[in-house]
């Protein structure tokens, strides 16, 4: 490459490379094809900040996406994504792409994460001694399914099932932000260093 181009130039390709990817999702044009979004469309429209690519709004999309992802509200993800992209001045892009770490294909992977980090919480942090899984294995050897899922569909089971998965989420969701968020700027970084800039807009905080 002859020369570096200006920083302007290159944060406009960087952000052209990545709405290419995000290609897919609800943007200024096309937000009223989308239910519910639809009503927040003129709105969404004058809001700059959902739609801006600097570090701030990305870090805060990051983290709202996580944790609305490891929310169990399946088909409404996206939506709420969006929604709350406004209020919390988060780039909604990134917010809404996040949805797609859980598919057909992670949801039930993750949510047995979820259930086991949110289990070992309850019991250690808020000394909780009931862990119905231990009796989950024998009671279908011993008495059949029926008896299973009567004790599943238990109050007392079905309210430790959603506090450990819950509570699992939130603290995976906030670990696997701060992850992203350090290799998102360790991108940023390396993207300035090869374009020799010197302080980038998504690095250098406002």
């Amino acid at each position: 490459m002859i020369g570096s181009l200006p920083e302007d130039e290159l944060r406009k390709k960087r952000i052209r490379r990545v709405k290419k990817l995000l290609r897919p999702l609800p943007r200024r044009t096309n937000l009223h094809k989308y239910p519910i979004i639809k009503y927040f469309s003129n709105y969404a429209r004058k809001n700059a900040e959902i739609w801006s690519f600097k570090r701030p709004n990305v870090t805060r999309a990051i983290y709202l996406g996580w944790i609305i992802a490891l929310i169990p509200m399946y088909g409404l993800q996206m939506i709420f994504a969006f929604i709350l992209s406004l209020f919390f001045r988060a780039n909604c892009f990134v917010a809404i792409a996040m949805q797609w770490i859980t598919n057909p294909l992670t949801i039930p992977p993750i949510l047995y994460v979820q259930y086991k980090v949110g289990a070992f919480v309850m019991e250690k942090v808020f000394l909780s001694t009931y862990t119905p899984e231990q009796n989950f294995a024998e009671l279908l050897k011993t008495s059949g399914f029926e008896s299973l899922l009567s004790e599943i569909t238990e109050f007392a089971t079905m309210k430790h099932l959603a506090l450990s998965v819950l509570i699992g989420g939130l603290i995976l969701s906030i670990v696997c932000a701060f992850i992203t968020d350090i290799i998102y700027r360790m991108w940023a970084n390396h993207f300035a260093k090869k374009h020799n800039i010197n302080t980038p807009t998504l690095v250098t905080k406002k």
